[in-house]
């Protein structure tokens, strides 16, 4: 079975060169901590923000390419988890034919913020999410390291 998530915010991790991407289901109870690159933290808070560029940047290149071959995100799967690191899938639309892509969550998020597409997890992913580390980072934060969108 899926959860539908949504992109709660992004936190800084103080201990890290990284940022947080917290996705929550609509009723408040998984949370899914993504940990990703500050360039690709970056790429999902501009579509937060709603910045465009005045050039388009790799994601948004990504929908006005979709957009212009007729294709549309049905939904973006973050559907596993293996040494910590998080794997995702789009499923893409073109021509009445389902394509299945493999992606990075960080750039199927970004992906899915700029096509307004939804974000689902599986329940497995939900349940192997690691606890430990997102309780050990919790212990660590402080109200400082918080900005703007941070959940």
């Amino acid at each position: 079975m899926e959860i539908k998530l949504m992109v709660d915010g992004i936190v800084t991790d103080p201990n890290a060169e990284s940022q947080i991407v917290i996705l929550r289901d609509e009723k408040n109870k998984e949370i899914l901590p993504i940990w990703v690159g500050a360039v690709e933290g970056n790429a999902i808070r501009f579509a937060l923000e709603k910045i465009v560029p005045p050039r388009p940047m790799t994601h948004d290149l990504l929908k006005n390419m979709i957009d212009s071959l007729g294709a549309k995100i049905k939904m973006i799967l973050v559907n596993g988890i293996k040494n910590n690191t998080y794997y995702a899938s789009i499923y893409l639309e073109c021509k009445g034919a389902e394509q299945v892509i493999d992606a990075r969550p960080s750039d199927a998020i970004a992906l899915a913020l700029r096509t307004d597409s939804p974000i689902y997890a599986t329940e497995d992913v939900l349940k192997k999410r690691s606890a430990e580390s997102l309780d050990e980072w919790l212990e660590k934060i402080k109200p400082k390291d918080f900005d703007k969108y941070d959940a």
